[in-house]
């Protein structure tokens, strides 16, 4: 390298750091707006929120005008079952009739001490208040039919639950509003012949017995979940016997209903059945958490069963499916379902449903 006049000659030139200044720039911003989303996330998941839906039903009886359910789905035996002091200030001096729970309340794990301490919280608000309850496709099955060292009928979460103080929905159950009545009613019953089905299981009991099945280890389990079964579908029976054209109807599933499965039951099922989707007036559902992670002004990033970007026609709030309506929960937690875990943008929910004859 020569020097002349002070000067070095072919001297390498300096490296530029601009752009390398800008890309950690850039990074450092990125990070903190991740760092901040995440934060919210994290402080916005750990608080329910309480949305109030309208449920017009023309012709609605006057008897009727107001009633209202508190719609819960999806706690996945989450720690905000558990939290009493939120529970009461989110429903301090709000009035609901009925307490519905659509199903994956405890999870894949079978954690029933966050939902039975919420149901000891709802009745604390209100004991009179009654609080029905259904299984989930993530909750171990409600009824055991294999040996379990127990000889109860029931899953132990189903236990639990009840001995809070909820009503596991196996069967139509009537509450009285005023002279007349809203059944609560598990989808899988409506279009059933209660009879027909009774009678069958009548025979599988009759035949059990006859083989000497409820004396074995296996075969006990069988026979008592069997026996429960029948109980089950004899209290419908019943039901079907009891319920009147001016009662209202409202009806539990954890998985939304589609169109064509509608469609498809109203052909099959008799048109005088008394528990027939025609006599719905409120379907309840819950299962896809509102797709669990959300974009801002996109929606579902991805639901399994729907895919990338799913409207929430699909997947969350009020239908309107084959003329019933439904509604479906946003959810409390966060299901096994997803490839991804947790709720991302997606605080969790509660609904009070409230039924009018009015047009709005």
């Amino acid at each position: 390298m020569a020097r002349r006049g002070g000067t070095y000659l072919f001297y390498p030139a300096r490296k530029r750091s601009g752009a390398r200044g800008c890309l950690l720039t850039g990074l450092f911003f990125v990070l903190a707006i991740v760092t901040a989303v995440l934060l919210i996330n994290s402080a916005t998941n750990t608080r329910l929120e309480l949305s109030s839906e309208t449920v017009t039903v023309m012709g609605l009886d006057k008897t009727f005008e107001g009633f209202t359910v508190l719609h819960v789905s999806d706690l996945h035996g989450n720690a905000l079952g558990s939290d009493a002091q939120m529970w009461e200030d989110l429903l301090y001096g709000k009035r609901f009739d009925a307490v519905v729970m659509t199903g994956d309340m405890v999870g894949s794990a079978g954690n029933a001490q966050p939902l039975t301490d919420l149901i000891a919280s709802l009745r604390s608000l209100n004991a009179k208040v009654p609080i029905y309850f259904i299984e989930g496709d993530d909750d171990p099955d409600a009824v055991n039919a294999e040996a379990h060292g127990s000889p109860e009928a029931l899953a132990d979460w189903v236990l639990r639950a009840q001995e809070a103080g909820a009503i596991y929905l196996d069967a139509p159950v009537r509450q009285e509003v005023g002279k007349y009545a809203v059944w609560f009613t598990p989808e899988y019953l409506y279009g059933v012949d209660a009879q027909g089905m009774a009678a069958a299981l009548e025979g599988q009991k009759a035949s059990m017995e006859a083989q000497g099945v409820p004396y074995q280890d296996e075969g006990g389990a069988s026979y008592r979940a069997l026996c429960y079964r029948l109980d089950a579908m004899n209290r419908t029976a019943q039901a079907v016997e009891e319920v009147a054209d001016t009662d209202l109807q409202i009806a539990l599933s954890h998985m939304p209903l589609e169109a064509d499965y509608i469609r498809t039951s109203l052909e099959w099922a008799p048109e005088n059945a008394a528990f027939s989707f025609r006599n719905i007036s409120l379907l309840l559902a819950g299962h896809y958490c509102a797709g669990q992670w959300r974009l801002p002004g996109l929606g579902a990033l991805y639901v399994p069963e729907w895919g990338w970007l799913t409207p929430d026609e699909n997947i969350v709030g009020m239908q309107r499916v084959n003329s019933i309506n439904q509604y479906i929960s946003k959810g409390m937690a966060a299901s096994e379902a997803y490839p991804m875990g947790g709720r991302l943008l997606n605080p969790p929910g509660i609904t009070l449903l409230r039924f009018t004859g009015t047009l709005r």
